[in-house]
């Protein structure tokens, strides 16, 4: 068989004969694109369900209170009147937090002494809790600044001048390129690439494990021919598979590309074609498609999570680190990331070049590995071959 043969032949296997592979190209990376794009389709957290517990009971705690009603963040759910029934709703987890008002919070204020209140939220959800205390900052600033000009106002001061005097910094916050930090564009791009890799491995393995079951077909295929012309469909079904993916992230769930095509493009295929030499040469060392099934999904968990896409390589140990720059996703995700949401990656030359190596040594050492186990199980097969040829 020649290259163009054995190309064809490829492709029957994958859409005809064993449609898994067919299913885990394209299957694996818009399956968790879309779960995660549906989860965290609000963008951002809301309707926190809050209880406060006010014992002041005067016009400035329900002054507090209303700001907490007015933002879009919170939802208050019940005003307990003890504080032994605010722990409940905690300790329930009716509510996810609560604040607790003092007694003397009025009587404090108008003295010109700092009045306490206290935010209670547990920690068990970092999402949850990063929103409230952050959301929290903000009212209670907001709130401090307007309390402050009107105390300011009552001594004599104009309005002005009164603001002046208790606001001397204006703080403006401008975000860019995720202005709403939202957890659709920050999280699911990279889960959908960290399956879309494991898409490419599980189909390559079955193909160059399969083929150790088949060694007549192509025995008389030189193993060069036979790895090109087995993992060339591989290579462009896995670009389709990219961006197919996304096309519907963009088009489908709206999370924003100002990148060119002609970046996501050089990366994509650098990257597919080093995962698809890391899966090659790993299937050419496995005994079967279990094994490999196992070993890579045990590799694909670490390879996330070293990748810098949520916990930034900055704050990672110098040993992990290391460990870090030797995963093809971690030249990847991020980059993609930065692309579609900033519209460049500053490490995106870097990665491709680093990926095109990586991608020439392993497909050089699996098309190696892979012709000397086809000659070592052929000469196992040899005898038993012969003795049956031999046989009366």
């Amino acid at each position: 068989m020649n290259i163009w043969q054995i190309f064809k032949r490829e492709l029957h296997y994958i859409f005809i004969k064993d449609r898994r592979r067919a299913n885990f190209i394209f299957g694996a990376s818009i399956a968790y694109l879309t779960i995660f794009s549906l989860l965290y389709g609000e963008h951002v957290v809301v309707n926190v369900p809050i209880v406060i517990y006010d014992e002041d009971q005067t016009k400035f705690s329900r002054s507090l209170v209303q700001c907490f009603a007015d933002s879009e963040r919170f939802q208050i759910i019940a005003h307990p009147s003890t504080q032994e029934a605010m722990e409940q709703f905690l300790d329930e987890q009716t509510a996810y937090a609560a604040i607790h008002i003092p007694h003397d919070f009025t009587q404090n204020i108008t003295a010109g002494q700092s009045s306490p209140v206290l935010l209670f939220t547990s920690g068990i959800n970092l999402v949850i809790t990063n929103t409230i205390t952050t959301a929290a900052q903000e009212i209670f600033a907001a709130f401090n600044q307007e309390v402050s000009a009107k105390l300011a106002e009552n001594a004599g001061l104009s309005p002005a001048l009164a603001h002046s005097k208790t606001v001397p910094i204006t703080f403006t916050l401008r975000v860019m390129n995720n202005p709403t930090l939202s957890y659709l564009n920050f999280f699911v791009i990279g889960l959908a690439m960290a399956a879309f890799q494991q898409g490419i491995f599980l189909s390559i393995g079955a193909s160059i494990i399969g083929e150790y079951n088949r060694l007549s077909e192509l025995a008389a295929a030189h193993p060069l021919q036979v790895m090109i012309g087995k993992l060339l469909p591989y290579f462009l079904l896995g670009t389709l598979s990219f961006f197919l993916t996304l096309l519907i992230s963009v088009k489908i769930f709206a999370i924003p590309c100002k990148g060119h095509l002609s970046s996501l493009f050089y990366l994509a295929t650098a990257f597919i074609w080093t995962a698809i030499g890391f899966s090659s040469l790993l299937a050419s060392l496995c005994t079967s498609e279990m094994t490999f099934t196992k070993i890579s999904l045990t590799y694909s968990v670490p390879a996330f999570t070293l990748s810098g896409y949520v916990w930034p390589l900055a704050s990672m140990d110098a040993f992990s680190q290391i460990i870090a720059y030797t995963f093809p996703l971690f030249y990847l995700s991020d980059s993609v990331r930065e692309i579609m949401l900033a519209g460049y990656s500053p490490f995106l030359h870097r990665n491709i070049v680093t990926l095109l190596i990586l991608g020439l040594v392993l497909t050089s050492l699996s098309t190696v590995v892979y012709a000397r186990r086809r000659q070592r199980l052929a000469l196992a097969s040899a005898p038993s071959d012969m003795a049956i040829h031999n046989s009366p």
